[in-house]
């Protein structure tokens, strides 16, 4: 079922059904975390009431959609020293909320920027397919927006872990260090495959499905992490309910299946770089992310008992790696 970057046409009930019948397999597999030009300056700022008593969304327009961030500063009494400014951004197909067990810890010393991708979360559409080079600049945008002059270390998820890459790359004397967190930095050769196709169609028709947010569920999460639920998964599941398909879409598609592969450039990103994958990743495979991490010059790699989204299944163990990553930077 090729996709193109018109709006396709809304399938017949019969069709949808006999889709999603077709893709429920294809989908299990292979829900993956990853246009204009140069990113336009940041237009305004609008803040707007975060869910929960949380700090405030601030809205932030970008080339590629206005951007929900959360700037959470260091708790009170947080040490100075050692004090670094991390910027999350998560996977696609879901939102911040793959950091709810790491955020409150990083933020006991560091200051902690959130940011929700295009077409997810609580950020609007992008206007058009973008790179990933695109969301890097946007990232830009944002720091600037933030006062934030000083390098700052990306951490990232699949999709966002691209970003952190492009980020690393584009803007070395603005990077720390980098965090690429079950980071698919490279594409097949012979193209999208049509499970991958399927997710972006059923972004767009079906993300509003059981079918599909258990389908993305079970690619991104351990089969003990769906068992134990609980508040995380249930808004995991509520993302997609919630979201806007064709803006859901348009961003999987970029992500997905129009990206540049970013293995062959891993050697540029002269940072400290921690790549973490996940050993029961079945849309990567580990050796192939070993392989690739190998190229980068001040690069550890480390691989963890757990599916796509390591932060949500193994939270402490993703939040201690990573704080004792930052920690051999100072």
């Amino acid at each position: 079922m090729p996709l193109n970057h018109a709006a396709p046409a809304t399938p017949s009930p019969s069709r949808r059904h006999a889709l999603a019948t077709f893709g429920a397999t294809a989908v299990l597999g292979a829900c993956a975390a990853v246009a204009p030009g140069p990113a336009d300056p940041v237009l305004r700022v609008e803040a707007s009431p975060a869910p929960g008593g949380q700090a405030p969304f601030r809205h932030i327009a970008t080339s590629v959609g206005r951007l929900a961030v959360q700037d959470l500063p260091p708790l009170p009494g947080a040490a100075a020293t050692g004090r670094q400014t991390l910027v999350l951004w998560p996977s696609i197909l879901a939102d911040h909320g793959i950091y709810r067990a790491q955020i409150p810890v990083w933020r006991q010393r560091h200051r902690v920027i959130v940011i929700d991708g295009p077409g997810h979360g609580a950020s609007g559409p992008a206007p058009a397919g973008f790179s990933m080079a695109d969301c890097a600049d946007a990232m830009v945008g944002i720091l600037d927006a933030l006062g934030v002059d000083g390098p700052v270390i990306p951490v990232g998820t699949s999709w966002g872990g691209l970003v952190g890459g492009e980020f690393a790359l584009a803007y070395p004397r603005r990077t720390r260090a980098l965090v690429m967190l079950n980071t698919p930095v490279f594409v097949a050769p012979q193209g999208p495959s049509l499970s991958d196709r399927f997710v972006v169609w059923g972004a767009r028709w079906l993300h509003g499905t059981t079918l599909y947010s258990d389908g993305v569920a079970r690619a991104f999460f351990l089969p003990s992490t769906r068992a134990r639920g609980g508040a995380q998964l249930d808004a995991f599941h509520r993302h997609l309910r919630d979201a806007d398909g064709a803006a859901l879409a348009l961003a999987t598609r970029s992500v997905l299946l129009d990206r540049a592969p970013l293995a062959p450039r891993l050697a540029g990103i002269e940072v400290p770089t921690l790549f973490v994958a996940g050993e029961h990743d079945g849309m990567y495979p580990l050796g192939a992310l070993r392989q690739a991490a190998a190229s980068l010059p001040h690069g550890r790699f480390v691989a963890l008992p757990t599916a796509h989204i390591s932060a949500v299944d193994a939270p402490e163990g993703v939040t201690r790696l990573v704080a004792a990553f930052i920690d051999t930077l100072s």
